[in-house]
């Protein structure tokens, strides 16, 4: 009985985070079902345990609708009466696509009319059985929809074995049988090139690399492994996948926003970088050229340092650009990425500010002092914004720079003089930073 000790108590602490009144107030037989998964007997216990209501009302006997009717087609509702089902799995199990850790769940349905009806696993448990809290779900997985042969009077759960290890949780009633597959978690083995998924913003645009990372172990890759001249899939494994999520331009390229396929032609002076509209390859194996959205050439440098895996990285940012950078043995292969970050925030900016409501106007002002645009209206800006906090010597600090840039040294110098005084009184850690920036901003004026 040793097995069973680990289901029970989980099945106890569930029960018992159960009010006593709901539990008295059942109106459906309950039901314990389980299956062993795996090879032979199976080291894994599932088990369910469930309320089982009948086509029929237990008040007034009458012959319900089921599927559409008590049941609403496209709503989460509870798989069974009473408490909500629970599901206990002693080891890792896969339900559907879904991974499903060693653990208590609660298990509801979205069942559908005419699209794919859904099996709800929840990390709440001990609940009465609605409504059912989406919140807490884990997963919801589709199920396999089919008419029964004969109709069933009472909510029938199975779970039934395959002799390959896996299983089946049948759900029947009325005249429709809902199935998913159930099995154990798979063998897992590291990957000989780890994946990798880098995000990185520049400006207002979101950039992502999908891609594997494979390591030299004492080969020559570069000239190697990887040919001179031969079209590679910058990485391991599937093709390696860049995302912008708005216009970018490539080494003064234009390249929509959207998903590409990363490739590269590596040369010992000169690099060829591709981008692909998504064929989902492994590798370049079927990589053809008519597919291509984007061809530059761009120069390596050598470094003085190894790198033993190989690594995609973006470095070197501005608010309207950044580097792409390839790394690898002692190469590294810089590609310059640009984004219209003025051109896309500049008319919402003037929106705002010519609306009602709050007005951003310090943060407006420095954004256009940092882009050299309209320096009087983002002087204008940073008087207002003063004028609300007047001691907000920061603000004044900005305030200098705009000055300066405007070629007011004067103006400029009096106002950094003023913030420095200003921060003198702060007793936070931000007092020196700000004396010094406003010194050096004097010294850079003579």
């Amino acid at each position: 009985m040793r097995h069973l000790r680990f289901p029970l108590a989980v099945a106890l602490a569930a029960l018992s985070a159960m009010p006593l009144a709901a539990q008295e107030a059942r109106k459906s037989p309950h039901e314990t079902i389980n299956m062993r998964l795996g090879p032979g007997h199976g080291p894994n216990l599932i088990t369910v345990t469930y309320g089982r209501p009948y086509t029929k009302s237990p008040m007034t006997g009458e012959i319900r609708k089921i599927w559409g009717g008590l049941v609403p087609w496209g709503k989460a509702d509870r798989l069974g009466a009473d408490e909500a089902t629970l599901l206990i799995t002693q080891q890792d199990i896969v339900i559907g696509n879904a991974l499903v850790p060693a653990g208590a769940y609660t298990l509801y349905t979205v069942p559908s009319d005419t699209g794919a009806s859904l099996l709800g696993i929840s990390t709440r448990i001990g609940q009465w059985g609605v409504p059912v809290d989406e919140t807490h779900d884990l997963a919801r997985v589709e199920m396999k929809k089919e008419a029964l042969a004969a109709p069933v009077d009472q909510l029938t759960l199975a779970l039934e074995k395959d002799p390959a290890g896996g299983g089946t949780l049948k759900i029947m009633w009325e005249n429709t049988q809902f199935s998913v597959r159930m099995a154990p978690r798979p063998l897992e083995f590291p990957q000989v090139s780890a994946s990798e998924t880098l995000k990185q913003r520049i400006g207002l645009t979101d950039v992502t690399v999908v891609y594997s990372r494979p390591s030299s172990k004492g080969r020559v890759m570069l000239g190697g492994n990887n040919p001179y001249g031969v079209v590679w899939r910058t990485g391991a494994n599937n093709a390696t996948r860049i995302t912008f999520s708005t216009p970018v331009t490539i080494e003064d390229k234009p390249v929509a926003a959207g998903a590409y396929e990363m490739f590269t032609i590596p040369g010992k002076d000169e690099w060829t970088f591709i981008l692909q509209n998504p064929q989902r390859q492994w590798g370049a194996y079927t990589y053809d050229p008519k597919n291509d959205a984007l061809r530059v050439t761009v120069k390596p440098e050598t470094l003085a340092e190894h790198i033993e895996t190989f690594t995609i990285d973006v470095n070197d940012l501005r608010q309207n650009a950044g580097t792409l950078e390839l790394l690898w043995e002692n190469t590294r292969v810089p590609v310059r990425i640009g984004v219209d970050t003025v051109g896309m925030l500049v008319p919402k900016i003037e929106a705002v500010m010519a609306g009602d409501g709050k007005k951003p106007y310090d943060q407006a002002a420095v954004f256009y002092a940092e882009n050299g645009i309209q320096l009087d209206k983002a002087a204008a800006w940073m008087d207002m914004a003063i004028a609300q906090n007047p001691d907000a010597y920061y603000l004044i600090y900005q305030k200098a720079r705009i000055l300066a840039k405007e070629g007011d040294k004067a103006g400029a110098e009096a106002a950094a003089r003023k913030s420095m005084e200003l921060a003198a009184k702060d007793s936070g850690p931000a007092k020196d930073e700000y004396q010094r920036l406003n010194q050096a901003l004097i010294d850079g004026l003579k």
